[in-house]
């Protein structure tokens, strides 16, 4: 596993965080037939959060959920570089 599983602020990712798809990989690597409907799914996620499912050996963090509508739906898991996820600020309540 690598040392550093560091969003794109520089915060630590741990498996059970809730962290915010910022991007979509580079999926030049994949083969064809899958590619397409990935890159569909990672665009779809971008700008929502999701829960880190685990990280692997590689430092590769996967995210496991469902889409419910859509071409699109059904269960989905996704590996995903670090850079490309922003950890979820949590709030700070002000007693006022």
């Amino acid at each position: 596993m690598s040392d550093s599983l560091l969003d794109c602020q520089g915060s630590t990712i741990r498996a059970g965080d809730s962290v915010r798809v910022i991007g979509v990989p580079d999926l030049s690597g994949m083969a064809q037939p899958y590619r397409e409907q990935s890159l569909r799914v990672f665009q779809h996620i971008v700008g929502s959060y999701k829960t880190v499912a685990e990280i692997d050996e590689d430092g590769q963090v996967w995210l496991r959920f469902g889409i419910r509508k859509g071409p699109l739906s059904g269960w989905h898991s996704l590996g995903i570089e670090l850079h490309l996820l922003r950890l979820r600020r949590s709030r700070t309540v002000s007693a006022n």
